[in-house]
């Protein structure tokens, strides 16, 4: 007796641990058929993130080809002089402007040099903010997507220092004095050495739905979809409105110098030149000048197209 009553004194009931008690709901594997499908979603979206990773060397062919394609597409013009500005019409003697600022008309004379075929694309731009780790120019909105063309074959809309950094780094890339060109340059290269012609199109005129658009469908086309000009320049009127070096200054006409004029030393205005799409024949005709915040790009406007120049009379090709 005396040892049972010891073992009851030292015997316990056995306790049952917590989880025992209250056991946590065990998670069930997927089957075969969802492990499969999951495995299949994390392939799509693998492949997916690795097409979207372009190597550095895939860039730099892309520049290289960018590079050939820009020297080849640039246009010889020879320097000489022009009477430049708004001459009066030999038949009718009225200005073809109404400002004041594309006035007198006062002689102008150039180095040769080069100026691009062609206005610069949202392709080409776009490389160049990749190539350079820079962030891609792009509106938030789909009407403004569509409004402006927003795709690589139509002409970029960018803000004065863009457009200038983009030409600054093909002279680097390829030791040549890009910029873009002066607005002495621009407009004599529209009118073909200083033709007396207001329009910078085949003829020197305006034929809607010929050499220009149709005037029901006023809109941003590729460039060169129109006739170019006599020396081979498309789009200098109409399309896109294109930036030049020059500060604004409404009165420089007056006192421009002759040889190779720059435009005033500062301002606070660049320009914009040859009209833009939707504007009056009128507003795309070679003379017109318009005065924009260089740092124009913004919601309700896409920015200023632009085209390149080499400030030499020869240039060299990469092979």
């Amino acid at each position: 007796m005396q040892n049972q009553h010891h073992f009851r004194r030292h015997t316990k009931a056995p306790q049952l641990a917590i989880d025992q008690l209250n056991p946590e709901p065990q998670p069930a594997w997927p089957d075969v058929h969802t492990l499969r499908r999951l495995f299949m979603l994390g392939l799509v979206v693998a492949l997916i993130a690795l097409a979207g990773c372009r190597t550095e060397a895939d860039i730099q062919k892309d520049v290289d080809a960018l590079v050939r394609k820009t020297l080849d597409n640039m246009v010889f013009v020879e320097g000489g002089s022009f009477m430049m500005g708004d001459f009066r019409d030999p038949e009718s003697g009225l200005y073809h402007t109404w400002g004041a600022d594309s006035k007198p008309a006062h002689k102008v004379t150039l180095d040769s040099y080069h100026i691009g075929k062609y206005e610069v694309t949202w392709g080409e731009y776009d490389l160049y903010t990749e190539a350079n780790d820079l962030p891609r120019l792009l509106w938030d909105k789909d009407w403004q997507r569509e409004a402006y063309n927003r795709q690589p074959q139509y002409p970029a809309g960018v803000s004065w220092p863009h457009a200038r950094d983009y030409c600054l780094w093909l002279g680097k890339l390829t030791g040549l004095p890009f910029d873009l060109p002066t607005e002495a340059q621009w407009e004599y290269a529209a009118r073909s050495r200083g033709q007396l012609v207001p329009f910078a199109t085949d003829n020197g005129k305006m034929e809607p739905g010929r050499n220009y658009y149709p005037a029901q469908k006023a809109t941003l086309y590729p460039p060169g979809s129109w006739p170019s000009n006599p020396l081979g320049l498309y789009d200098m009127s109409g399309n896109a409105a294109e930036w030049v070096l020059d500060w604004y200054d409404a009165e420089y006409y007056s006192k421009s110098p002759e040889k190779n004029p720059r435009g005033p030393e500062s301002g606070t205005m660049k320009i914009f030149r040859g009209g833009i799409y939707g504007e009056s024949p009128s507003g795309a005709n070679v003379f017109v000048r318009q005065e924009e915040p260089e740092e124009s790009w913004r919601e309700d406007l896409p920015g200023g197209g632009f085209r390149c120049a080499i400030n030499t009379a020869a240039i060299h090709h990469i092979d």
